[in-house]
């Protein structure tokens, strides 16, 4: 499977993640929670729209959901809706080896395991996956045939920023996604054990409530955080911005002082637009 299967698959599993939800879900979040590239992100939910797997509505309320229950979408329409028609269309030893013009050693055997492979993709559905993707998401097992070890850590800390409550509730749904990386950039080369390390993305979602970033290191490491933000009133001028992160890494520096610094960024750059403003 080609990335754009991988990825079709990716997005409709988001989507059937978010199926109860009374809004819908924007592109940004899709690209943000299941690491699709944002260039190929339309495309890929372009091909799930073409498909009857999921609709789409524009405008600023805009967004995707699913079209269908998950249990009545199978993995195989999923792998085709990136990939075209799972088929074998080409000769298995390619222009090489084959010794005849019409079929070769390889194409009786060749056809039936991709029919297998078709008939095994049917009996799987997005419902499947679904469940499945829940289990992994609240176990604490390591498989020995897992494809990543990564740690996954929870954490909680705190920045102030001095400003009424009102003040930074508002300021956080106006935060930009370049404010954002401007900062966290600056952020990083300020940490030795980081400072080698690439922001890969930064996003604010849920009205600012809710903080992705992920790096990746030299060696293609990787550490992503999840803060849950919640401002809380200090007093009438000042404001405690307590966070909840969630880190999954396999790099080997401690990631936890991490979420100080962030927040205390979050703090500045919040302090920085009320400034502006005034």
């Amino acid at each position: 499977m080609s990335r754009r299967g991988d990825y079709s698959v990716r997005a409709a599993l988001y989507l059937a993640r978010q199926a109860n939800r009374p809004d819908a879900t924007k592109v940004k979040e899709i690209v943000a929670e299941m690491d699709i590239p944002a260039s190929f992100a339309s495309q890929i939910l372009a091909d799930l729209v073409r498909t009857d797997i999921a609709t789409s509505k524009p405008g600023r309320d805009g967004g995707y959901r699913l079209a269908r229950d998950p249990s009545s979408i199978t993995l195989l329409e999923l792998v085709e809706a990136g990939e075209g028609p799972l088929r074998a269309e080409h000769c298995a030893l390619g222009e090489g080896p084959c010794r005849w013009d019409t079929v070769c050693p390889l194409h009786t055997s060749w056809q039936a395991t991709v029919a297998a492979v078709r008939e095994q993709l049917t009996t799987i559905t997005l419902a499947t996956i679904l469940e499945e993707d829940l289990r992994l998401e609240t176990s604490h097992e390591q498989p020995v045939d897992g494809h990543r070890f990564f740690r996954v850590l929870e954490a909680n800390d705190s920045s102030y920023v001095e400003l009424p409550l009102a003040a930074v509730e508002q300021l956080l749904g106006r935060i930009t996604d370049r404010q954002l990386i401007d900062g966290f950039r600056e952020t990083l080369q300020s940490l030795d054990a980081l400072s080698s390390a690439s922001l890969s993305m930064a996003y604010l979602l849920e009205n600012g409530s809710r903080l992705i970033i992920e790096l990746i290191g030299v060696a293609q490491d990787t550490l992503r955080l999840e803060i849950d933000l919640t401002p809380i009133t200090i007093d009438a001028r000042r404001v405690e911005l307590k966070g909840h992160a969630k880190i999954r890494t396999n790099m080997v520096t401690d990631p936890e002082p991490l979420v100080r610094v962030i927040l205390n960024r979050i703090a500045r750059i919040l302090e920085d637009i009320a400034v502006g403003a005034g």
